[in-house]
């Protein structure tokens, strides 16, 4: 879990240093951020499918898929305003956000059958990963601070579930899905990222391309409830994740960042918060 960490504080900096570029031309997509999105999306993608043991044809059919759905997600960020391009975008949000649910509630279940099959089923594993593209359509609208944001206040949940389970922890959380998680580890994936939500959401600009004056509301208490929920959402994620690996009786996604994992590993705690993000931000609009 250290050296996942490890590598998603590496990962995060490479994400701060396409921040920094795309900042650099505000009011336009954030390419730069984006691209490194998609490539996250497709790599994870691709893992899933190895984990599912797909042969060479349906991963190919995968991509070509991924590669859709991608595009259909990002057409509404680029062409706000057209009715057909934003239908669309809501049908694969939704798609995604049952995905995730759909695996989510067979937590309580442990590992079994279900979650094996799910595991190989292109019609599951491509909105099920989908969740990272919605992040990509956000940057692509314009909505950098805000994606970051997100993204930093998620990945704070890791980081706190990891410290407070390893000096606190002695209540296990989910002993058949996630041995070393911990109900204090959980506690403190909570309160960290409610902590960071207070610093880094209040007042940040979400949709600048439709309506520049949209912005986060409330202060740093309703901050740091959406920093509580997207914790929430960042550990249910993670452990729905570990559901389909123990299911399919491997332990890491993939082996491209060492023992850190694959890049399925490192952004497990985002699927659920990607489609969620996405959708709220359509709701305030």
């Amino acid at each position: 879990m250290l050296k996942r960490i490890l590598t998603g504080i590496v990962v995060t900096g490479i994400l701060l240093g396409a921040y920094l570029l795309d900042h650099r031309t505000p009011g336009t997509p954030a390419w730069c951020t984006a691209a490194l999105g998609a490539l996250v999306f497709f790599g994870a993608l691709d893992e899933l499918m190895a984990m599912g043991a797909a042969r060479r044809g349906r991963r190919q059919l995968g991509r070509v898929l991924g590669a859709l759905w991608l595009a259909l997600l990002a057409l509404p960020s680029l062409h706000p305003g057209q009715e057909l391009a934003v239908f669309f975008g809501d049908v694969l949000v939704g798609a995604c956000i049952i995905a995730s649910v759909h695996l989510a509630l067979q937590l309580p279940g442990g590992p079994g059958p279900s979650a094996h099959r799910l595991a190989g089923s292109l019609w599951f594993q491509l909105p099920y990963v989908g969740g990272l593209a919605c992040f990509v359509a956000l940057l692509l609208a314009g909505a950098l601070g805000f994606t970051v944001a997100v993204v930093l206040v998620t990945k704070s949940s890791d980081i706190g579930a990891y410290f407070a389970g390893h000096a606190l922890g002695r209540h296990k959380l989910a002993p058949k899905i996630s041995p070393n998680k911990t109900i204090e580890g959980a506690v403190g994936g909570l309160l960290l990222p409610a902590l960071v939500a207070m610093w880094l959401l209040p007042g940040v600009q979400l949709l600048p391309f439709e309506r520049p004056e949209l912005v986060l509301p409330g202060g740093a208490l309703s901050a740091a409830l959406h920093g509580v929920v997207i914790g929430a959402l960042a550990i249910v994620a993670d452990l729905s994740e570990s559901l389909l690996k123990r299911s399919r009786s491997v332990k890491d996604s993939g082996h491209l960042l060492g023992q850190g994992g694959g890049l399925l590993d490192l952004a497990d705690s985002l699927l659920l918060v990607g489609p969620f993000a996405l959708a709220y931000t359509a709701v305030l609009a």
